[in-house]
């Protein structure tokens, strides 16, 4: 492994422990479904100092609406209510929501997955930055890759459109994600892929 390799796989790890710690904090500020302007101080302190989460999910979108909110110096209550749910779609829920279902949250994705296509089954859900459902399953099949509609015993990624969609706004991944993490803790191999890696996926091998 050479230097640059060990510097990006370094650079990694520190944005996925940062996006843990992430999001043990921001569920811990919103147990009581409050944010005073201390804690929304803290938090925007603790963004500025932890820049490398800034340009990836959950503390890009974080870091923009925390920022947005103190741009004038005052928080409204708009303000604070709209942070809060931003952060319960973070998380996954309230705190009652997630003892009910189990937190499903970032730490779900495979960060270091090595995407191969050839004879590999994916399936997609959300909404991609990439282009229209149509065109990124046909991109697919041109490197040799597979699709299914739904998520099962045999599926190698699923892969998450990082626009979002209607499971998103409702605060959880929903039901492919969440049947594709039961299979991964049963020792299957199906890989959870956000729409970044599977984008440098594509690219590197052309169709």
């Amino acid at each position: 492994m050479n230097f640059f390799a060990r510097q990006a796989g370094a650079y990694r790890n520190t944005v996925k422990q940062s996006c843990g710690t992430l999001l043990g904090i921001v569920t811990g500020l919103v147990a009581d479904q409050i944010l005073n302007d201390a804690e929304v101080r803290f938090l925007s302190a603790w963004l500025a100092q932890h820049n490398e989460i800034a340009t990836v999910w959950p503390g890009d979108v974080l870091h923009e609406r925390v920022k947005s909110a103190l741009a004038d110096g005052k928080l409204t209550e708009d303000e604070r209510a709209h942070l809060v749910q931003t952060i319960e779609q973070i998380v996954g829920g309230t705190l009652e929501q997630m003892a009910e279902r189990g937190p499903v949250n970032q730490l779900a994705f495979d960060e270091t997955v090595d995407v191969r296509f050839p004879g590999a089954l994916f399936c997609l859900t959300g909404d991609f930055v990439f282009g229209p459902r149509p065109r990124c399953e046909s991109e697919i099949e041109a490197r040799g890759g597979m699709l299914s509609k739904g998520v099962t015993k045999k599926l190698k990624y699923l892969v998450v459109g990082s626009l979002g969609s209607e499971e998103w706004k409702h605060g959880s991944f929903g039901t492919k994600i969440e049947k594709a993490i039961e299979y991964k803790r049963a020792g299957l191999p199906v890989a959870i892929v956000r729409e970044d890696y599977w984008t440098s996926a594509l690219q590197a091998v052309r169709g």
